[in-house]
């Protein structure tokens, strides 16, 4: 009963992304942080950390407007978003550097970075430690002060170390977990408001 309960709330989302001209079903997972915390503000900055396929950097082209810039950043192309975005192709795990050599002074970091899953939870957990905390270097080095960071984190070991950490950088931290996530999944996304630039 709870395997099909997750079926379907998974289904729905699908379809109403589907319905709504949105890549993934993601977008609402942004949506939601976007209408809580206000991350976003017209004529923004933007940097979509693993912007494949481009839901969130659909909802981030709308909510800069076209007086605001988005960045979407992966190995895999994001093809026809509109003119106020630019896509990179850099591998963030490998080449963290040439991001940060790229893009300067930006609003907001996005990241919903994530890897093919192996199966071994040891390695598993470590790649995603490794992209979350890739994803907070380079908002260290690329943000405004006052600044904001929206991070996918995968909740295991190395989990809590990153969220201090992150805590250590930003005014106000907060452990979010949107209704389009999977309830049994370790997801989790890591809000980080107001940015402290040393």
């Amino acid at each position: 009963m709870v395997e099909w309960h997750i079926e379907r709330k998974s289904e729905v989302f699908y379809k109403k992304a589907k319905a709504e001209g949105y890549r993934a079903r993601s977008a609402y997972k942004l949506l939601e942080i976007q209408e809580r915390f206000h991350i976003i503000k017209n004529n923004n900055i933007v940097v979509d950390l693993g912007a494949a396929p481009g839901s969130w950097s659909q909802v981030a082209v709308k909510l800069v407007g076209d007086g605001g810039k988005v960045f979407g950043i992966d190995i895999q192309p994001v093809l026809g978003m509109p003119a106020n975005f630019t896509y990179l192709r850099i591998d963030i795990l490998k080449h963290p550097e040439k991001i940060i050599s790229e893009i300067k002074s930006v609003d907001v970091v996005l990241s919903d970075l994530s890897h093919d899953f192996s199966g071994f939870k040891a390695a598993d957990a470590g790649i995603s430690i490794a992209l979350a905390q890739n994803s907070l270097m380079i908002a260290k080095a690329v943000l405004r002060n006052n600044g904001h960071m929206v991070c996918k984190l995968f909740q295991g070991p190395g989990s809590d170390e990153f969220i201090k950490e992150t805590k250590a950088c930003f005014e106000k931290v907060v452990v979010h977990k949107p209704k389009a996530s999977q309830k049994r999944s370790p997801e989790v996304y890591v809000v980080g408001l107001k940015f402290k630039k040393i």
